[in-house]
């Protein structure tokens, strides 16, 4: 039975994902900041038709060692581990006069290092799995600009390159590496951005009249395809970033 660590799962796109591979029969722990939220995302899945285990931990990933606790927790719990799906981040929105190389290093830490640092811990058990996956998310604003979204668009285009050297290097081991990237997923996620802009009035009528399939997505549209990057149906998808924006960037 297939065992997933997934980083960032107790809300958005995250927890959406959490519900589908318990659904799928997958063992799922989740390492969370937020140790309340993954907890009850986990209890709520935990049903009887639903094979596997659900587990969940307390796990700062913006420090040095979390990301490696987060891989040793999921061991501990289920003895293996076939899968990584980060889904953790930040997104800071301010002017460009305003940025600050906190904000900037705190973005980083999160939306860049911690997936480095995760694949490099799991890396071991992902190689002895018989179908090791790891599945970063990125954005689209790894592939457009964004007015005060600075170390956020800089963090995921580096995500986008941190996938396809990992692909290389865990390739001949048998292990994919891939980054899903969304565009507009409605989460309190995007508050920033809203902030920023001065609220969803007007802003959100605009923005969904640019998305040929006219509206921003949900978190399930994401996890869908999340599922399908952990299967062992997608062993020849490698190295690649994987937009799910509903045409957006095609427009």
């Amino acid at each position: 039975m297939t065992s997933v660590l997934i980083a960032g799962g107790a809300s958005g796109i995250g927890a959406a994902t959490v519900r589908r591979l318990r659904a799928a029969g997958a063992g799922v722990h989740v390492a969370d900041i937020d140790a309340a939220g993954a907890a009850a995302v986990v209890k709520e899945v935990v049903k009887a038709e639903h094979p596997g285990l659900g587990t969940s931990s307390y796990c700062d990933l913006s420090t040095p060692e979390g990301p490696g606790q987060a891989v040793a927790d999921a061991l501990a719990a289920h003895g293996r581990l076939d899968a990584v799906v980060f889904c953790a981040g930040l997104l800071v929105e301010t002017e460009l006069a305003d940025f600050t190389v906190a904000e900037w290093d705190r973005t980083m830490a999160l939306n860049l290092r911690a997936p480095f640092l995760m694949a490099q811990a799991a890396a071991p058990a992902l190689v002895a799995s018989p179908h090791g996956r790891v599945v970063l998310t990125g954005s689209t604003a790894a592939f457009r600009g964004g007015g005060g979204s600075f170390a956020y668009a800089a963090s995921k285009g580096g995500l986008v390159a941190l996938t396809r050297s990992l692909a290389v290097a865990l390739g001949p081991d048998g292990v994919t590496v891939t980054c899903v990237c969304p565009g507009w997923i409605d989460t309190p996620f995007n508050d920033p951005y809203w902030q920023r802009v001065g609220g969803r009035d007007g802003a959100q009528q605009a923005l969904e009249a640019r998305i040929p399939l006219g509206g921003q997505g949900e978190p399930d549209d994401v996890a869908a395809v999340i599922e399908f990057l952990v299967s062992p149906g997608s062993r020849y998808l490698t190295g690649q970033a994987v937009v799910v924006d509903g045409g957006l960037l095609a427009s």
